[in-house]
């Protein structure tokens, strides 16, 4: 992972942590500084898992030039 991934990563996480205690800190409850950990992890988990798939999905010609490729197979 890039540096540049890691401090983003980094911050958004340090964030959540930071509202997670404002909220829990307003509210007297800690269940909802676990929450927003964890909505926290689950969303990083989503958005790196989509990033990962699309990475590894092969290169795919537009239609037109795919049209034309089976065409010039054809021929």
């Amino acid at each position: 992972m890039k540096s540049g991934s890691r401090l983003l990563i980094l911050f958004t996480f340090a964030v959540a942590l930071v509202v997670g205690g404002v909220v829990s800190l307003a509210t007297g409850s800690w269940w909802f500084l676990i929450l927003a950990i964890a909505l926290h992890v689950l969303g990083t988990t989503v958005v790196l898992g989509t990033i990962g798939r699309r990475l590894r999905e092969e290169d795919k010609p537009d239609p037109v030039t795919e049209a034309r490729l089976v065409e010039q197979d054809r021929a």
